[in-house]
């Protein structure tokens, strides 16, 4: 019940931090305004929704418009994984730094349309290295298959 070995806090220390985190990423995230956002977002065909997070999520401005103020802890940004889940984007909170040592942040992310068989499950296939974000999102507005992308490290 402890601390982790070598650590100065315990797993219950760790888990109370990243539930604090998620219940506030969950409040905003559920808010009236961004579910209207995120209705918006899902109207458009797959293949739009990377131009509208970097048109208007990723915009202060355009959040503002819609009533939306992110607060300042809080970090909204693209974000691509090794499994080449379509990822559009992450809502994140960074854990305090005395837990950056086992762990970094909270985040809820955002995907694009897939089927769960389009992930592979793979280990070789879903620990590779992310494709670089504005690739993915290029590729997805192309209507890709990402998990047939191969970098030269693959």
């Amino acid at each position: 019940m402890g601390a982790y070995q070598g650590l100065d806090f315990s797993r219950e220390e760790l888990s109370a931090a990243m539930r604090q985190n998620y219940d506030r990423i969950i409040a905003f995230v559920t808010t009236t305004e961004f579910k209207a956002l995120h209705r918006e977002l899902r109207a458009l065909p797959p293949t739009k929704r990377p131009d509208f997070v970097r048109r208007v999520i990723l915009q202060p401005t355009e959040l503002a418009k819609r009533g939306i103020s992110v607060p300042d802890d809080i970090l909204i940004q693209i974000s691509a994984f090794g499994d080449r889940r379509p990822t559009l984007f992450a809502v994140k909170i960074f854990l305090p730094e005395k837990f950056h040592c086992a762990w970094e942040n909270t985040n809820l992310t955002f995907d694009n349309e897939y089927e769960d068989e389009q992930v592979s499950r793979d280990p070789e296939m879903a620990w590779r290295a992310p494709l670089a974000v504005e690739l993915q999102n290029s590729l997805i507005s192309r209507g890709a298959d990402l998990d047939n992308i191969v970098l030269p490290n693959d």
